[in-house]
């Protein structure tokens, strides 16, 4: 929920047999399609900087710039229209007097132009998600608190569907595969003195704005929440390795996941998660990192699909692919002792084989990869 523009990054192993493996990768069709993702620079303080949109074909490997570097602007949280002729994206821009300025900008992914305005208008413009009969749906800001709204391709026709007021926020909406309803993740802090997050989750009809709460759980502090395909259930973890919680929307139901991680990632079948887990070596040389798993939705049949031991390196999960079997991935480094420059990456993984392909250097974010209508 936080608007920051660069937001941060065992149980026995069930391995298939070979056999199965090569089944299951013969299956499986080579990645194709476009990849947005960001690059970052940041001052020699480790400041922000500048975070820009680039655009990667994968089956040539041709990268192109979307959006130009320029100091104090942030370009992230890119959804795709359904036809992959335009993104909209999420623009932060660093004002001396009025703090940082959110507003929602669309740019062709075919040509060269430059990115407009998608609305104009008193308020903060975050997190967008397109949906079908190109609706794109946001979270709005103003004086009073926020909104989840929706707002047609040529920036017209825009509603306010479902507000809460301050302190709450929204997360990034999620659509339902026919576009009639929209999940969304909320929160607000309660209490001064032993302050306490209440976690909610949200189901909203799109026609009458009317919105279902589907749980709401109190924590020490905020977790970021990922919700499965169907909306049906709900994963909350941290933005580091920690226990992480599934809960059943349906009759409230929480449990614990098998394993500690952070980052979840539903594939769209809802059969699998990705997550991004953590171990330490202890010996002669002590390690820590952040490898990348594969369980079923259920928790069981966890298996590790990266094998770098290299010490700070993290794997984590950006997006499926749509036939549930390659992972887009960020492998973050670092250039410097005290862990304050990250370097990003990007990795394409068969969660059967495990096999794994280099990309360019860069930082997707969910919703980054379109592999055509």
């Amino acid at each position: 929920m936080n608007t920051h523009p660069i937001r941060r990054a065992a149980v026995a192993a069930v391995v298939a047999t070979a056999s199965a493996a090569s089944a299951l990768s013969a299956q499986a069709a080579t990645p194709t399609g476009k990849i947005v993702f960001s690059r970052s620079t940041q001052t020699s303080t480790s400041i922000p900087r500048s975070r820009s949109l680039w655009l990667l074909d994968v089956g040539t490997g041709q990268v192109r710039a979307l959006t130009t570097a320029t100091d104090s602007v942030y370009d992230m949280s890119v959804t795709w229209s359904p036809d992959g002729s335009n993104l909209v994206f999420e623009r932060g821009v660093d004002r001396v007097r009025e703090g940082q300025r959110h507003t929602l900008q669309v740019v062709s992914t075919t040509t060269n132009t430059r990115p407009h305005a998608l609305i104009h208008g008193v308020g903060q413009f975050s997190k967008p998600a397109y949906g079908p009969n190109n609706r794109i749906a946001f979270v709005s800001l103003n004086s009073s608190g926020q909104c989840v709204s929706i707002v047609d391709v040529t920036g017209r026709n825009r509603r306010d569907l479902f507000c809460v007021s301050a302190p709450a926020q929204f997360a990034q909406p999620k659509w339902s595969a026919d576009g009639t309803r929209l999940f969304v993740g909320a929160g607000y802090p309660e209490g001064r003195l032993e302050p306490v997050w209440h976690a909610q989750a949200y189901r909203i009809d799109v026609a009458t704005g009317s919105a279902k709460l589907l749980s709401d759980l109190v924590m020490e502090a905020p977790l970021d929440l990922t919700i499965s395909p169907d909306g049906n259930r709900g994963i909350y973890a941290d933005v580091v390795a920690n226990d992480m919680t599934v809960v059943d929307f349906r009759n409230g139901a929480a449990r614990a996941m098998p394993m500690r991680g952070h980052a979840p990632l539903f594939s769209p079948d809802g059969r699998r998660i990705a997550f991004t887990g953590e171990v330490y070596e202890v010996g002669p040389q002590t390690r820590y990192y952040e490898p990348l798993y594969v369980m079923n939705a259920d928790g069981s049949g966890v298996r590790r699909i990266t094998d770098s031991r290299v010490a700070d390196h993290a794997y984590t999960a950006a997006q499926w692919s749509r036939d549930n079997v390659h992972v887009l991935v960020n492998r973050r480094t670092y250039t410097d002792d005290s862990l304050t420059q990250p370097i990003f990456a990007l990795r394409m993984i068969d969660a059967n084989t495990r096999a794994l392909q280099n990309l360019p250097s860069g930082y997707a974010e969910a919703g980054a990869w379109y592999e055509g209508p």
